[in-house]
């Protein structure tokens, strides 16, 4: 076998590195790690300080997982050379995640007040 043939089919078989895919990044950090820590850091017991804080902290570090992921996966296109318009749609994704995260962290601190509240009112009450 000449070099030049075997170059040949030794540059074919050659196995492309793994790469992470974007799609893979979106669907974990958006669905399932953050119903993964929802789950397992719910209060399934009833409602005290604890774990009204717990389940607090497990929505804002499931967003936060989600805003992480939704960045990852527009670099991991950036850093891919997609076209442009993956490159806006991915970057609309990421923008839209960080607005509704926001949002929901938002909420969450509103709801763990009104937990709170009624943690104490019970304690008041008892």
């Amino acid at each position: 076998m000449s070099s030049s043939v075997r170059a040949t089919t030794e540059s074919s078989t050659r196995r492309r590195p793994w790469v992470v895919r974007r799609r893979v990044v979106l669907l974990m950090s958006l669905f399932v790690i953050p119903f993964a820590i929802s789950a397992l850091l719910n209060s399934y017991g009833p409602l005290t300080a604890d774990s009204a804080i717990r389940m607090a902290f497990a929505t804002v570090a499931g967003q936060t997982i989600a805003i992480g992921g939704a960045v990852a996966a527009l670099v991991i296109t950036v850093v891919s050379r997609r076209s442009i318009p993956g490159v806006i749609f991915f970057a609309l994704i990421a923008l839209v995640v960080t607005v509704y995260a926001f949002t929901v962290m938002e909420s969450a601190g509103v709801l763990l007040l009104d937990r709170l509240d009624l943690v104490a009112e019970t304690a008041r009450l008892n």
